[in-house]
């Protein structure tokens, strides 16, 4: 393209730029837009801008889009969008809400694809009340905007207002997703309405949404809160998939009612079917181990922390490590010292377990 001057007209060096940005490649990307200057349109600007929060580089979107601003470039509705979410991504509300008042002077307030962004940005923000005013006043509304709206009220808490919009939602004849699924058992989980729950458990059959392991995961996690330890074990038996999270969740059914022998046998099953523990399930399984007295097995596990490292995963390591370490100090028992006549045992376990590192 350079050879042949092809990277004079605008369209290509805009197309370029996606490329290297969908592939990854942000630092040519952005030589290409620095070196053709003269091609540097909104089109290029939107490429960059884009590339930049594709690429998880937020703050350099937002660069970006202030130089666009400085080069008297004026944003329209594809800019605004991307500039929306780089600042939900590092919590620049304030700089989020200088682009709503924006949104009114380019006649964009009530866009589709503009109001659905910031108020998915209000939402993450934890800026309920104006992301539901926004959403009551965009005319269009998809399934992904509804669901933001369940969610976020969900997370502050405000589980009525999450009903009275999925009520809403059935009332405007929105056809929910597996998301807005698994949104709404949260709220029966946090809530204990068990009653609701199976009600939901008949419209999720009813829409037929039973099969995805996701929406079943879900179905555990609410019965298994409401206690209903058989209603969860029953859903667990007949899933066709399990992934780690349906281990840990029943895992945690188990553990929650006192049933430490059972989570210890799940446990065993988890690892018969070649499921690799996570720092959950070890943070699960450890306090059973404690109430059984069964010290070598949860030696066993605490080895398996360490050798895989799961004692630094996860975003927080500072309070993975409490729970961590809490669990392990929790394995107590008067004869420990006997007990540790048997630890020659541990490797020879991990192979038969099937959790010893790879390599």
């Amino acid at each position: 393209m350079v050879i042949n001057g092809f990277l004079t007209s605008p369209l290509s060096t805009t197309s370029l730029i996606n490329m290297y940005s969908k592939c990854n490649r942000v630092t040519d990307a952005l030589m290409v837009f620095d070196t053709w200057t003269h091609n540097q349109n909104v089109f290029a600007y939107n490429a960059i801008v884009a590339g930049f929060v594709a690429n998880a580089m937020p703050k350099q979107a937002l660069e970006s889009y202030w130089g666009m601003r400085l080069a008297g470039i004026m944003p329209d509705k594809f800019t605004f969008p991307c500039v929306i979410k780089a600042c939900s991504d590092i919590k620049a509300i304030l700089e989020a809400r200088k682009v709503h008042g924006l949104l009114f002077k380019f006649g964009l307030e009530l866009d589709v694809f503009v109001g659905s962004a910031l108020v998915h940005s209000y939402v993450k923000v934890g800026y309920t009340e104006e992301a539901h005013q926004l959403f009551e006043e965009l005319p269009t509304r998809d399934v992904v905007l509804w669901n933001s709206m369940i969610n976020g009220f969900t997370q502050i808490g405000q589980f009525g207002k999450a009903l009275e919009v999925f009520k809403k939602m059935g009332e405007e004849r929105v056809v929910p997703s597996k998301f807005t699924v698994t949104g709404m058992l949260s709220v029966f989980t946090v809530m204990g309405d068990l009653n609701n729950g199976m009600a939901f458990h008949g419209f999720v059959v009813k829409v037929g949404y039973a099969s995805g392991v996701a929406v079943l995961n879900a179905l555990i996690d609410m019965y298994g809160k409401c206690k209903c330890v058989q209603d969860a074990l029953n859903i667990f038996e007949i899933m066709p998939e399990k992934d780690i999270f349906s281990w840990n969740s029943i895992l945690c059914v188990h553990e929650q009612c006192g049933d430490h022998d059972g989570a210890l046998k799940f446990f065993s099953r988890m690892l018969g079917s070649g499921v690799i523990p996570d720092l959950v399930t070890v943070t699960t399984i450890l306090p059973a181990c404690a109430h059984l007295a069964a010290l070598i097995h949860g030696r066993e596990i605490h080895s398996y922390m360490i050798v895989n490292e799961l004692e630094k995963e996860g975003n927080d390591k500072d309070v993975d490590n409490v729970y961590v370490k809490n669990a392990v100090m929790d394995m107590t028992h008067p004869e420990e010292f006997l007990i540790y006549a048997g630890l020659n045992s541990i490797t020879s376990r991990l192979y038969e377990y099937g959790y010893m590192p790879n390599g």
